[in-house]
């Protein structure tokens, strides 16, 4: 035990008044009497008051002097040292992505953070404060600054690990917004993926979690139509350090056996294949990794894909010519092409289609059926051209379905007409100049309310293919691919074939879900409401109906960034590598302060002598005098 002010021994000396008090004789007055008979007492308590009378014992003078023993040192401000303790308001970012489900450490990686976390709420002293941050792809606050255990064990019971990556620039900016001065930030991870702790500048302190980072995924399953009824397709990755043998199986959705085998995949490389002939009625499969030597996370080892319902769509395309643009339409799946070659005004084949290209024509909109789908290409009279921009420099992509995958940067336009478009059209793709692509869906509530053509869902490339080196350009396929899955979903609806847990899929108002409660299709319904369907926190496939259309779709843990579980306990936090500017919780000292303990108990003796003093002791009449 140490001790923080060592002058405060000097209040010690306050002792000594004490005791003088005590055997300093009481000063009288003499009187003289005819007889000593009846003064007896008084003589005897002048022989008690003698000056500098031996000591006596007396309980009333040995609770004073402990009283300021006590208090002494309270002053002094003794501390005992505490290994992997911290002092004042702690901020607490524990981490919960996905490869903290990792099984390394047993029973999980994150069961051993709260466990850390669990003996810095068992550590914390009179006057320390903590907050609770759990740090997933939406980091949220489980508790607010508090000094109750109860309330932080509650909460972290409570807490458990997500399928999601960790969101640690949220999570700073969360945890910075109830700091202070003297906080003191914990961070409790595996350091895997924790590159954005750069961005943490105060004082932090990190606790490593994790030992190894073997671990086996199945990182692609597919599942596409052929001619002889459906194809999987199966890729396996190794994600470690270790070349291992694994057992991987795939089963149709009523739980048949469709191939099982075991693959020797390399340290840090994948291995893939191709089952053929499967049942053209099989609504889903189910691909697992069934045994394994060096896997050490569960969540990436069972991936299922679906069987859409994909029809064969219509599409009509208007151009007087285009080579390039009928080669893309040509190699997209599931759809049929029909070209009209016209100039001037078209007139468009009276038969409904599923989607119309529009390509540099002065087309009658009015021979598009109601709610029309419509690829327009430099439309020529359809908007109005307010002016014509050559600075067509690439500013921004915003998030549509039509630019998923589409990269514009390395495009170059020659000019483009900056066309006057309706509140509804929005701009995906944005240049210096102003928009380069524009898509949107005509509001339903306009129809019959407005002149304009009762359109539906409308996706504008405003300048003409030959003024632009698109074509040339990867990025054209992937557009002319987005943009005629939006306009005619091959479902009849857009649903995507996999999407992430907790993703929301945007279905149509009023669609039925069923939830996966088993490997087949099926389960609780759930109606979607304006919102889109959010309750994908399960893996497995989920059916969709919507009147006369149905899909499906499937939640996968498709993260090849969790799927690297490798610890890093070699953290940047700041600018400095953690063994470099910080120190490792489980190695530092902390110093717990007794004063308040110390003043406590000088209070309790304190009243135990006034009681004395005014009620007395009979057991202990010995020992003290009043």
């Amino acid at each position: 035990m140490n001790i923080l002010n060592p002058i405060a021994l000097l209040f010690a000396l306050l002792a000594i008044p004490i005791i003088l008090l005590y055997i300093l004789r009481l000063q009288r007055r003499e009187q003289k009497v005819s007889s000593t008979l009846l003064w007896r007492q008084v003589v005897l308590d002048r022989e008690a008051n003698t000056l500098w009378q031996k000591l006596r014992r007396n309980l009333l003078l040995i609770l004073q002097l402990a009283t300021l023993a006590f208090l002494v040192f309270a002053l002094l401000r003794p501390y005992i040292s505490l290994p992997g303790g911290l002092n004042g308001r702690l901020i607490v970012l524990m981490d919960a992505s996905a490869s903290m489900r990792a099984t390394d450490v047993l029973p999980s990686r994150f069961d051993a953070a709260k466990e850390q976390a669990r003996n810095l709420i068992s550590g914390m002293g009179v006057g320390d404060e903590m907050s609770l941050i759990l740090v997933d792809s939406n980091p949220r606050a489980l508790t607010g600054i508090t000094s109750d255990r109860s309330e932080l064990l509650a909460a972290l019971d409570a807490s458990k690990a997500s399928l999601g990556q960790a969101n640690w620039a949220a999570a700073i900016s969360l945890g910075s917004a109830t700091a202070n001065e003297q906080s003191t930030f914990i961070v409790i991870s595996d350091g895997a993926h924790a590159e954005d702790l750069k961005l943490l500048q105060r004082q932090t302190r990190f606790v490593p979690i994790g030992v190894n980072g073997d671990n086996l995924s199945i990182s692609t399953l597919s599942l596409r139509k052929t001619s002889r009824g459906l194809a999987a397709f199966v890729r396996v990755t190794n994600n470690g350090k270790q070349d291992d043998d694994s057992l991987v199986s795939l089963r149709a959705d009523n739980g048949t056996l469709l191939d099982a085998r075991t693959v020797k995949i390399p340290a840090g490389q994948s291995i893939s294949w191709t089952i053929n002939d499967i049942d053209a009625n099989t609504a889903s499969v189910r691909a697992s990794i069934d045994k394994a030597s060096h896997n050490n996370l569960a969540a990436d080892d069972v991936v299922y894909a679906v069987s859409a319902n994909t029809a064969l769509r219509r599409a009509l395309l208007v151009t007087r010519g285009n080579r390039f643009l009928e080669q893309a339409l040509s190699n997209l799946p599931n759809i049929q092409v029909s070209r009209a070659v016209t100039t001037g005004v078209t007139t468009l084949d009276s038969r409904p289609f599923d989607v119309y290209i529009l390509d540099s024509m002065n087309s009658d909109l009015s021979a598009l059926p109601p709610r029309a789908n419509v690829l327009f290409i430099g439309p020529q009279q359809v908007f109005t051209a307010t002016d014509t921009f050559s600075n067509t420099g690439y500013v921004r992509t915003v998030p549509h379905p039509i630019a998923q995958s589409l990269n514009w940067r390395n495009v170059s336009v020659q000019a483009t007409p900056l066309i006057e478009a309706p509140a509804w059209l929005k701009p995906v793709i944005q240049s210096q100049g102003g928009p380069l692509l524009l898509a949107g869906e005509f509001p339903a509530e306009l129809v019959g309310k407005n002149s304009e053509p009762p359109l539906q869902r409308v996706v504008v490339l405003p300048f003409e293919l030959r003024r632009s080196d698109l074509p040339l350009q990867l990025a054209f396929p992937i557009l002319m691919l987005n943009s005629i899955e939006w306009l005619a979903p091959p479902q009849g609806m857009t649903i995507p074939a996999s999407v992430k847990p907790g993703e929301v899929v945007n279905l149509p108002r009023g669609a039925q879900v069923s939830l996966p409660d088993t490997d087949a299709l099926g389960g609780t319904t759930v109606i979607v409401d304006q919102r889109g369907f959010a309750n994908t926190d399960a893996l497995g496939p989920y059916a969709v109906t919507f009147g006369d259309v149905s899909g499906a779709f499937a939640v996968n843990f498709f993260n090849s960034i969790e799927s690297e579980i490798t610890p890093s306990p070699q953290l940047v936090i700041g600018e400095q590598k953690e063994n470099e500017s910080n120190i490792l919780i489980n190695n530092t000292l902390s110093q717990r302060e007794l004063w308040r303990w110390l003043a406590a108990l000088a209070l309790l003796v304190l009243f135990v002598e006034w009681w004395i003093y005014q009620r007395g002791v009979p057991s202990l009449k010995g020992l003290f005098r009043r």
